[in-house]
């Protein structure tokens, strides 16, 4: 959807100023909700609030100053404990939903312990997120943040049109992405040509998912930071860029459900302490055909990324914000 029309004038500390705003009040608004307990939804709003909003601190950094409790490190250790007690909630909804319907009596024995585990790891993760929310270094977070919004200050580059410095603040991260060698997992370089390789055996393919998936979960982490960052500034631009963001929301998706196999994978090997295949292999077959349908998902996107005529076009994309005179 192409958001609402804006100022393009706008100076970089005032705009700042409406994101940090809104995704502030954003997370203060899922506090009642998460403590009660009763839906998944507000830890999943507050974690991705938290997530903008450390992406905003980052991107505007240059243009605002704030107070010493509203850091990064900060953020990232309150995002953290958010983060860990969502991963458990994504992780069992996965198994009652996905897995679950699919085991005959046997496996559905030794999926109930796992089960019961879960249960007990993810009350053990909310009491230590209550804590972290109840402690002080999430008050005097708040406190800063509605502190600057109260009295904000900003340093002479906030003094700067938004439209003036857009592309300085948007094609380094472009640029840093196109570098990420998330990139180049299954894929041969010959004659300095990037080609990605077939992989038709389920077998070899899991292997080699195994060496890259550390890559390619940090290759996600960069992309929603990317993501977000592009969203704050959707108005400035034409709708192509708007396609954009829809992309790398999918890229987002897509390496994210990689990833949420990989450690539900690891975590019903911890607890059964058995190889999946021998212990729940109905669940291991469905794994490795998921894996499958992630490639076949994936190669087209990372030859899209690969391509030299596709991160020129982005790149004059991000240094081609709308005109004002034209608007």
């Amino acid at each position: 959807m192409k958001p609402q029309p804006l100022d393009l004038s706008i100076k970089l500390g005032e705009y700042s100023y409406q994101i940090i705003q809104q995704n502030f009040q954003r997370i203060v608004e899922q506090e009642k909700a998460i403590f009660e307990d009763k839906d998944p939804e507000p830890l999943h709003q507050m974690r991705v609030g938290m997530r903008r909003l450390r992406t905003a601190i980052q991107v505007f950094g240059s243009a605002i100053a704030l107070p010493k409790a509203v850091s990064n490190p900060s953020i990232g250790k309150i995002a953290k404990s958010l983060g860990e007690t969502r991963d458990l909630d994504v992780l069992q909804q996965e198994l009652i939903s996905r897995y679950q319907p699919l085991l005959d009596n046997t496996e559905l024995l030794k999926f109930e312990k796992v089960l019961k585990r879960l249960q007990k790891k993810r009350d053990r993760s909310f009491l230590d997120l209550q804590k972290t929310l109840n402690g002080d270094r999430y008050y005097d977070l708040k406190q800063g943040i509605q502190s600057w919004l109260d009295r904000p200050r900003y340093t002479m580059i906030g003094d700067l049109s938004v439209r003036e410095v857009l592309p300085d603040l948007l094609l380094p991260l472009i640029c840093q992405l196109f570098l990420h060698q998330g990139w180049l997992g299954g894929t041969t370089i010959q004659s300095e040509k990037v080609t990605v390789i077939s992989i038709e055996n389920s077998e070899e393919l899991h292997q080699h998912l195994e060496k890259f998936v550390n890559d390619l979960h940090d290759l996600r982490k960069q992309m929603k930071g990317i993501r977000y960052q592009a969203e704050f500034f959707s108005g400035f631009y034409e709708d192509s860029y708007l396609e954009r963001i829809e992309e790398f929301k999918t890229i987002q998706e897509i390496l994210g459900q990689l990833h949420d196999r990989e450690v539900l994978r690891q975590f019903l090997e911890s607890t059964l302490n058995a190889d999946l295949a021998k212990v729940l292999p109905t669940v291991n077959q469905t794994m490795q055909q998921e894996q499958i349908t992630f490639w076949q998902s994936w190669q087209p996107i990372q030859q899209h990324y690969l391509s030299l005529k596709f991160r020129q076009s982005l790149r004059s994309l991000l240094s081609t914000p709308i005109d004002i005179a034209h608007a």
